[in-house]
């Protein structure tokens, strides 16, 4: 159960968050609500949460002087917020995910989901697997042998570290969902990568990254922070 604060100064909007995430968001108790930045800080002290809802614009200040008293004490950051200019400046901050509002009840669960897997990862290394109904059979594929996966039409080509190719007859957003390793982001509409496996990154309006094989695969223009913050983490 993860323990959650939400710091909005608009009360509707709390009381949204608060009904998304009782509704279609599993595990996640929120523990406290403030509506400006010393409530907000009072109440992230009083109650430790794992995870902290921050609007960007409050009453009086704004959600980053927040951010900044919580630099040494490693809390996960998704800011909710009505104003996307300040996306850059989030993920450079080291926030977790940024939403706008209204907010997408899919959007919401995959930054909820981001939490779980830093969780994860903290608590040691852990096998992950998938498995690929092809034309040969059944394989069961260790995610870490994996070096990115590639989407066309209702195929997915899953390229391995071994050089082999693996063909299957399901679409990207498919398996998207069922690899639960956090390495594994999607950088653009055709291309699921391991993180852990890109050896550079060359900017360009998307950019596009050169895995540990050589393999260039493309990062899309709308993915490409969200992508950034992903890669420094890993």
């Amino acid at each position: 159960m993860l323990k959650a604060v939400i710091i909005d100064d608009e009360r509707k909007s709390r009381e949204n968050l608060k009904l998304l995430l009782n509704s279609f968001v599993e595990n996640v108790e929120i523990v406290g609500t403030a509506d400006g930045v010393l409530t907000g800080i009072k109440s992230i002290e009083d109650h430790q949460p794992d995870l902290v809802f921050l609007d960007i614009h409050l009453s009086n200040g704004d959600g980053f002087e927040i951010l900044e008293s919580l630099k040494a004490k490693d809390q996960n950051v998704i800011f909710v917020t009505g104003h996307e200019e300040h996306a850059v400046k989030a993920f450079r901050s080291d926030a977790v995910d940024y939403l706008l509002k209204p907010v997408s009840i899919e959007h919401l669960q995959h930054a909820v989901e981001r939490v779980r897997k830093r969780f994860d990862l903290a608590a040691g290394p852990k096998q992950h697997h998938v498995s690929l109904s092809t034309s040969k059979g059944l394989i069961i594929l260790k995610t870490a042998d994996i070096l990115y996966c590639k989407g066309d039409g209702a195929y997915t080509y899953f390229h391995l570290k071994s050089g082999e190719r693996i063909t299957t007859s399901k679409n990207l957003k498919e398996y998207e969902n069922r690899i639960e390793d956090p390495r594994f982001f999607r950088c653009h509409k055709s291309y699921l990568v391991n993180l852990s496996e890109i050896k550079t990154y060359v900017r360009g309006e998307g950019g596009h990254a050169i895995m540990t094989s050589g393999d260039t695969v493309s990062v899309s223009k709308r993915r490409k922070e969200a992508f950034l913050a992903a890669l420094s983490s890993v």
